[in-house]
């Protein structure tokens, strides 16, 4: 890696630091632009992948700017004009939907995620959206209908993110219906507690996921895909059950999570599907190589055990 990729690294890798440490909005959003700016040339720079790698690069580029300039105007108006408070609170919000591509600015997710190689995508759809989350939950806390809309726009992100995994057949396509759907989870954490759990446990089993794609290990593949869908003993129902458990401590009504439980469980027939695809194609190979995985994902799912009983 040259010396200036390592320096949008450590840009990138500054942004989401300077967001979650900041008291003030601006400083926020400086810190959200940072990890943009540093993400991007390091995205560019991927030569090993098809041309469509640059221009859902490009795709995303604009977007993001679009959503950096919504923000920074709703932050204008949200706070030094009072005349128009809700007009100006939907501008940002909405801003900040387009950075996180929750439902309904999740147009441009499954697109993009389609043509992006596998270190991209871990960065566009895990990353990329820690800074946003820590002005999105700033927001709430100082606004209580806001917090209303934003559980209500989770639950329906989620079901819209199960419904988009259900009719893909492209792996890098189905994880960005994935990340719709757990975004959508984790809308309901900014409001209620539970969000940072669920969502470092989701960054942790995606990244465990990149790496066994880049290893071509089929079975663990299989394995960490179904570790997506937040089964027990998988790490991932860590952090369902926290958000589950913070609505209900916090006197929420259980009608704010119909619909992430019935997107969970429509997530599960595609999360199968894929697992069952990829554990078909490690059986026909029977190697050291797949006796190794069967190990660690006994491994896994002890250590997915402990974790649980630890905590709970």
């Amino acid at each position: 890696m040259s010396s200036g990729n390592l320096l949008f690294l450590f840009v990138m890798l500054l942004g989401p630091l300077v967001s979650i440490s900041s008291s003030n909005w601006v400083i926020c959003w400086v810190g959200l632009e940072l990890s943009f700016l540093g993400a991007i040339p390091l995205l560019l720079s991927d030569s090993g992948f098809m041309s469509l790698s640059k221009e859902s690069v490009i795709k995303y580029f604009c977007i993001q700017a679009l959503g950096s300039g919504l923000l920074m105007l709703g932050g204008v108006m949200y706070f030094m004009d009072p005349m128009i408070f809700e007009f100006s609170e939907m501008i940002l919000i909405f801003s900040l939907f387009i950075k996180l591509g929750v439902f309904p600015m999740h147009f441009w997710v499954p697109g993009i995620a389609s043509g992006l190689n596998w270190f991209a995508l871990f960065i566009l759809l895990g990353w990329q959206k820690i800074p946003p989350f820590a002005l999105l939950i700033n927001l709430c806390e100082n606004s209580y209908s806001l917090g209303y809309v934003v559980m209500v726009i989770g639950g329906i992100s989620a079901l819209v993110g199960a419904l988009i995994g259900l009719n893909q057949t492209n792996l890098r396509a189905m994880l960005g219906g994935s990340s719709i759907a757990h975004t959508g989870w984790s809308c309901v954490g900014v409001v209620c507690g539970g969000l940072w759990t669920y969502f470092l446990l989701y960054m942790a089993s995606f990244l465990l996921l990149m790496i066994f794609v880049m290893v071509k290990d089929d079975f663990m593949m299989g394995l960490m895909i179904l570790g997506l869908s937040g089964l027990p003993p998988f790490v991932m129902f860590i952090g369902k059950w926290s958000i589950l458990k913070s609505v209900l401590i916090e006197g929420y009504s259980f009608f704010f999570l119909t619909l992430p439980i019935l997107s969970a469980l429509l997530s599960l027939f595609f999360y199968l599907k894929f697992f069952y695809s990829f554990y078909l194609s490690s059986a026909i190979f029977n190697s050291s190589k797949s006796k190794y995985s069967y190990i660690c994902s006994t491994i896994l799912l002890s250590v997915s055990g402990v974790m649980y009983v630890m905590l709970f």
